[in-house]
């Protein structure tokens, strides 16, 4: 790729990037380690292909939503987009119309989850080595709870390759239930960023994110991930909780991702 400075997602190049060895010899990787190799980048990581569109994004080849509650639908003979046809909250959903104007032929829906289900006997598993990060806030309770960990080589820091980023103080929202809660997407959007430019994560099989006063234990979470089997070149997240769908945020809440 020493030419091109990319990697074809067509070749099987997804999620790779173009590594220099040297003046005469460069190839496609998903991550590199200097040694003979210079692992200079020549261009940037090819991403992913979704397989389908965003919201507001064309969907015309695809017929397929990567949002939960939009579908694929025809403008006009020359748009066919992702709208939201459905706004769902934690224990209701609403329908919406699609826009005025629009032809209104619906050809896709929206992308939904899916459980996946172990490797076949015999073949391959993912592995379980962890690279797991934590965010706190600085001058809070969150301080003390990361130098102890930190002391203890406990949590994060008992992971196999780990970072630490700072948060900031989050505005209070309220669910719709009247219920406060903190409003800290914009926080932890900032600390995905950071993380993902570390590049640390393409080293390892799984990322966990940990808030402070979280108690992680991650050979119990090795020995768990192993016991599932997940195969290989599979996008998979756990979930963490059996709660009600609503108060469980289907599974997901926020304390170890």
């Amino acid at each position: 790729c020493r030419q091109t400075k990319c990697c074809s997602s067509a070749q099987g190049g997804n999620g790779m990037t173009c590594f220099e060895k040297n003046e005469n010899w460069a190839s496609c990787a998903a991550s590199c380690e200097e040694g003979d190799w210079s692992c200079k980048a020549l261009g940037n990581r090819t991403p992913y292909a979704a397989g389908c569109g965003w919201a507001g994004k064309s969907c015309a080849d695809t017929h397929l939503c990567c949002n939960v509650g939009f579908s694929c639908v025809v403008k006009d003979a020359s748009w066919t987009a992702c709208t939201q046809t459905k706004k769902k909250s934690t224990w209701a959903s609403v329908n919406i119309p699609i826009p005025a104007g629009w032809d209104g032929t619906i050809v896709g829906g929206g992308r939904g989850e899916y459980q996946i289900q172990p490797a076949a006997e015999g073949a391959k598993v993912m592995g379980t080595s962890l690279y797991c990060f934590m965010a706190f806030l600085p001058d809070s309770y969150e301080v003390g709870l990361h130098d102890v960990a930190k002391q203890n080589k406990a949590s994060i820091f008992a992971c196999d390759s780990y970072d630490v980023f700072h948060s900031w103080k989050s505005a209070k929202a309220g669910w719709d239930t009247g219920e406060a809660t903190l409003s800290n997407t914009d926080v932890f959007i900032n600390v995905w960023d950071n993380m993902l430019k570390t590049e640390k994560f393409l080293h390892a099989d799984w990322t966990v994110k940990v808030d402070a006063d979280a108690v992680l234990l991650p050979d119990r979470l090795k020995s768990h991930i192993a016991a599932l089997r997940p195969p290989v070149g599979m996008p998979i997240y756990l979930k963490n909780n059996a709660m009600d769908p609503g108060l469980g945020n289907r599974g997901f809440l926020g304390a170890i991702e």
